[in-house]
């Protein structure tokens, strides 16, 4: 009997010192991802730390107890339980940043376009097609695109030069042309002429071109003063696409002093586009097309050289998933109003709790309150201010890789993962709150040619020349180390009504 005994408790001590091994492994494997991963402070890494070989030491010891070596090994288990979950959540988190940050290129999608009762159904059947092309806009990429196709067929491409796009997608719908090559990033403004034209066509080709762009600073962004230029597009679909800009912001941030300013410019802002319009105006949304450095070169020309350091492009199903991840987010709105179409959302005046969706609508809405599409900016950047609040709260700490997970693929960004993980573990170690100013550029409601667009004129805003050197002088405070009040926001310059 006292052999058995022995061996039953030689046989228990061996699986209880075998778990806790494991749970050492574990251990260390997970405070390596935290390292790894670099979100906390040193503080908490510590604390984690000793917990966590505290955890493992008592339930060593209860290995060569004999009343509490059942308990240590279920704690134990339990531990290796948690411990590997939270590497795969970490290594994950780690792997989602990565997917985010560090664009280094951007992508232009050229596509054809049949009307869709035509009986083609891929390019081969399109080969002996007429193919409208523009003359001049975005030419390079239409050059490279046909290169592509012809190569593709084997053949040489019948094509047909339009000086704008207006007449080449009337050429389509008139059978001047059996097939039209285009940049996809123009669908929605050609919409605002051709309301049915997604309906009424189908594409038989997309052809991807990437471009490099320019690589971004190295800033400490916990101490320096940084810009990021936040690019809202008007799409569902790939984020390294080029698309319209709808929502145009750039904000100028003070870590060390805490200083948030958040700039709007109206999408319609009628400016040059640095080394792309040779002098003619366009749309600001425009700039998008031709890339997120196109926008954030007009803007840095537009407020008197600005640098723009950083940038964040993201779509509009990302804003909806990402809030919804964040479990709502608190958005102040100086109107009671409904939206005006499905699912007709109600506000009220002051601070509102909305999920994903209620916030996107918030966002876009233009037709319901006053001001339209000035008020809409304004809209934006409050919809903004309601997610920094969110990710600066502590409670955003416990569901932060469904977080990344939403932002996965809807956002974009050339902050390198170093520079996010910094921004994040600074907030960490110092909770201060922010101060957040939010400023608008406004103008004069005009109609004119754009360079884009040259078939006929669109709806433009001039802009406000006083109200663009005010801001100016505001991004100066913020660089400067000023606090910023709320007479920074009341002492805008007001522009004459229309």
């Amino acid at each position: 009997m006292a052999v058995k005994s022995v061996k039953e408790r030689d046989k228990r001590h061996r699986i209880g010192l075998i778990l806790a091994l494991i749970q050492l492994v574990l251990t260390v494997v997970c405070l390596g991802f935290v390292l790894v991963l670099n979100l906390l402070s040193t503080t908490y890494v510590l604390i984690i730390g000793v917990v966590l070989l505290l955890i493992w030491l008592i339930v060593l010891l209860t290995q060569f107890t004999q009343k509490m070596h059942i308990g240590g090994k279920v704690v134990s288990l339990l531990m290796c339980v948690v411990l590997a979950m939270g590497s795969y959540f970490m290594l994950r988190a780690n792997s989602l940043i990565t997917n985010i940050t560090s664009s280094d290129y951007k992508i232009d999608k050229i596509v054809v376009v049949v009307m869709a009762n035509d009986a083609a159904e891929s390019l081969n059947d399109a080969a002996d097609y007429q193919f409208g092309i523009q003359a001049s806009l975005d030419r390079d990429k239409t050059d490279q695109a046909i290169s592509e196709i012809e190569d593709q067929l084997g053949s040489s491409l019948n094509t047909k030069e339009y000086s704008d796009m207006d007449s080449q997608v009337q050429a389509l719908y008139d059978g001047e042309v059996q097939a039209i090559i285009m940049n996809e990033g123009m669908r929605t403004t050609i919409e605002e002429d051709f309301d049915t034209f997604t309906d009424d066509t189908k594409t038989l080709e997309n052809i991807e071109i990437k471009t490099a762009v320019k690589a971004a600073k190295d800033i400490d962004v916990t101490k320096d003063c940084f810009t990021i230029y936040i690019s809202g597009i008007d799409v569902f679909g790939d984020i390294s696409t080029n698309s319209r800009s709808d929502v145009n912001i750039i904000a100028t941030i003070n870590p060390t002093t805490r200083q948030i300013l958040l700039t709007t410019t109206p999408r319609d802002y009628y400016v040059e586009f640095p080394n792309v319009t040779n002098g003619e105006k366009d749309k600001l949304t425009h700039a998008g097309i031709y890339g997120v450095d196109c926008s954030m070169e007009t803007l840095e020309e537009l407020y008197g050289g600005i640098d723009i350091d950083y940038y964040v492009r993201v779509n509009f199903s990302g804003v909806e998933q990402i809030i919804d991840a964040m479990d709502g987010i608190t958005v102040h709105s100086d109107y009671a109003f409904t939206t005006h179409l499905s699912p007709y959302y109600t506000y009220s005046k002051g601070d509102n709790e909305m999920n994903g969706a209620e916030a996107l609508w918030f966002a876009r809405d233009r037709k319901s309150v006053p001001g339209g599409e000035r008020q809409r900016g304004k809209d934006q950047q409050y919809v903004i201010e309601g997610m920094i609040d969110k990710m600066c709260s502590p409670s955003v700490l416990t569901n932060y890789t469904d977080i990344l997970s939403a932002v996965s693929g809807c956002v974009q960004t050339n902050l390198s993962d170093a520079q996010l993980k910094s921004l994040v573990k600074a907030q960490t170690e110092d909770s201060t709150a922010w101060n957040i100013t939010s400023l608008s550029a406004d103008g004069k409601n005009a109609r004119d040619y754009c360079y884009s667009y040259q078939g006929k004129s669109l709806y433009v805003m001039v802009p406000d020349y006083d109200t663009v050197e005010y801001i100016e002088g505001v991004m100066q405070k913020v660089y400067d180390g000023e606090i910023l009040t709320e007479e920074d926001e009341e002492n805008m310059p007001e522009t004459a009504e229309d």
